[in-house]
């Protein structure tokens, strides 16, 4: 009776399992990167992580302001591992890099990008502008699970003039 009690708990423990999903760490650096005018990404520290933001053309502007864009077709946020770290061009080159190669790639299926544009003053003169941005009601789904943050920090961006 022994025998079969031990063979019955080690075979329940060893039937367990959480699927193949893996909860993103979102865990990135405070420097926010920007390619072009309309690519803005943070990095993990490794740079094995990176959340990418797809803008359109009015979204960084220099008009104090606060701004919410939803995400949409063209308004993108991707969430991607590699399995090695990017470089500093890596989203700035018309054609993607085969090297590192994308381990797992989340697009965001909702929320609104909130970017709060505001003056840099020097001596009372503007001389760049802020941009603070958030995103609200994030949601990425992989599968049948889904990553959701009701508000997420994605950095600040400084433009000098």
């Amino acid at each position: 009776m022994k025998k079969l009690l031990i063979l019955f708990l080690a075979f329940t423990l060893n039937a367990c399992n959480d699927g193949d999903f893996d909860v993103p760490a979102f865990e990135f650096t405070e420097t926010v990167n920007i390619c072009g005018e309309y690519v803005l990404y943070i990095t993990s520290t490794e740079k094995t992580e990176v959340l990418v933001l797809t803008l359109p053309k009015t979204a960084i502007d220099t008009i104090p302001k606060v701004q919410p864009i939803p995400i949409s077709a063209t308004v993108t946020a991707t969430y991607r591992i590699f399995d090695k770290g990017i470089g500093t061009t890596y989203f700035c080159q018309a054609i993607p890099p085969s090297e590192p190669k994308i381990l797992k790639e989340l697009k965001a299926d909702g929320g609104t990008i909130n970017i709060t544009t505001t003056e840099v003053l020097t001596d009372s003169v503007a001389t760049g502008y802020s941009h603070e941005i958030t995103i609200s009601k994030l949601s990425f789904i992989d599968g049948k699970e889904r990553v959701y943050f009701d508000n997420f920090y994605f950095g600040k961006l400084t433009l000098e003039n």
